[in-house]
């Protein structure tokens, strides 16, 4: 209950009083006139005294019974607040005029300092323009005007929720609504925790997503993102009529260099071929894969014959240069390459991006059917290649 009304009430109650006593005694003159040998100044005297106690009775009464409903009006206000106090969310209650009728302590966890007693019965613009003052409000300083008629504009229109970033790495839901009366209610909810938790959750899918798509041992694509994106490269080259070549490149003799080193050794062998074959990569778009075992594959978008020839020579020679040992060899002191190499004018309608990796593989066993370590381009007989022809097998899909 608003305690500067309170005098105005106790002024009532005065008034009432004296309101009590004139008809006390106009009911004590009209009884002694009605009475014949009765002691006008007695009667009146002792109708007054009475009259006046009941005003005064009535007047305590009411008094007690204001005093009563102030200090349960006041419980009910401390109850309302303390309530509020206990919700997870910030609240804020604005009357009719926009002036701040109350707010709870959580909207000055969210925003440290936000309100304090002072600002109870303020206008939103004049504490606005406050804090705009102060430079409280970092998104608008440098355009504290323009700022300030947008957020007058939108004012009570949030009616859904809408998520804000603060300063600190942190976020809040924010809406309003309004009730019958014309008040206005806002409420801020801190989904800090929430946030984090699926930006790592992001962050999560998106690590699973590149395994998914990425050899583990070599850190190359595998052969599941490899045939992705050999089916989007094949669609947009046949758009563009543009050329699409492939290199499907083999370890030569890898199985002795395990069996002579180990498995281990192997390992580390895989991923220094692996990182042999990325330096050859020039062009955007192109693709370096592990197929399988010890084969890999390198998809050149826009690369005609010439390219995707002078791309195998450099795999050749800067493996060469790398010069990994490998004993077990029975045609060098060193680790090579066989290197099939196909290239091919996409036909969305007609061909197959199939048959580009056929024709590459049939010219990489070629190469290796001719002495191992150089490459071999693909002809017309390695794209009509039949089932019975021998071809190299890939390991299961990664």
């Amino acid at each position: 209950m608003n305690s500067a009304r309170t005098p105005y009430k106790l002024l009532w109650l005065v008034f009432l009083a004296l309101a009590l006593v004139f008809a006390s005694e106009t009911a004590a003159w009209w009884w002694d006139r009605q009475t014949p040998g009765a002691s006008p100044q007695r009667s009146l005297s002792w109708l007054g005294l009475g009259a006046g106690l009941f005003a005064l009775t009535v007047a305590a009464w009411l008094w007690l019974a204001l005093i009563r409903a102030k200090l349960a009006a006041r419980r009910i206000q401390q109850l309302l607040m303390s309530s509020l106090d206990t919700l997870d969310v910030g609240l804020e209650i604005w009357d009719e005029h926009d002036c701040l009728v109350l707010y709870n302590k959580k909207i000055n966890h969210i925003y440290s300092g936000f309100h304090t007693t002072a600002d109870i019965g303020q206008s939103f613009e004049a504490l606005v323009r406050a804090k705009l003052k102060r430079h409280a409000i970092p998104a608008a300083i440098g355009r504290e005007q323009e700022w300030l008629a947008q957020r007058l504009a939108s004012r009570g229109t949030h009616l859904a929720q809408s998520l804000k970033e603060l300063p600190d790495n942190r976020w809040v839901n924010f809406c309003e609504t309004r009730t019958p009366e014309g008040y206005l209610v806002a409420v801020w909810v801190d989904v800090t925790e929430l946030m984090r938790k699926e930006r790592v959750l992001e962050a999560s899918n998106q690590r699973l997503a590149q395994q998914t798509q990425m050899d583990e041992l070599t850190s190359l694509a595998n052969r599941r993102h490899f045939y992705q994106a050999l089916t989007s490269e094949w669609q947009r080259a046949a758009r563009s009529s543009t050329p699409l070549g492939l290199l499907m490149v083999d370890i030569d003799h890898f199985k002795n260099y395990n069996d002579h080193y180990g498995h281990l050794a192997g390992d580390e062998c895989l991923r220094r071929v692996a990182s042999v074959l990325n330096q050859c990569v020039r062009r955007a778009g192109e693709l370096v894969a592990r197929y399988g075992g010890e084969e890999f594959v390198l998809l050149m978008p826009g690369a005609d014959m010439a390219d995707a020839c002078e791309t195998a020579q450099m795999c050749l020679d800067l493996m060469h240069k790398e010069g990994i040992a490998h004993a077990a060899s029975p045609i060098g002191a060193q680790v090579t390459l066989s290197i099939g190499v196909a290239c091919a004018l996409p036909d969305a309608v007609q061909d197959d991006p199939a048959g580009l990796v056929n024709a590459a593989d049939a010219a990489m066993y070629r190469a290796k059917s001719s002495g191992r370590a150089h490459f071999e381009v693909a002809g017309q007989a390695d794209w009509e290649i039949d089932k019975d022809t021998p071809r190299s097998q890939p390991s299961p899909l990664l």
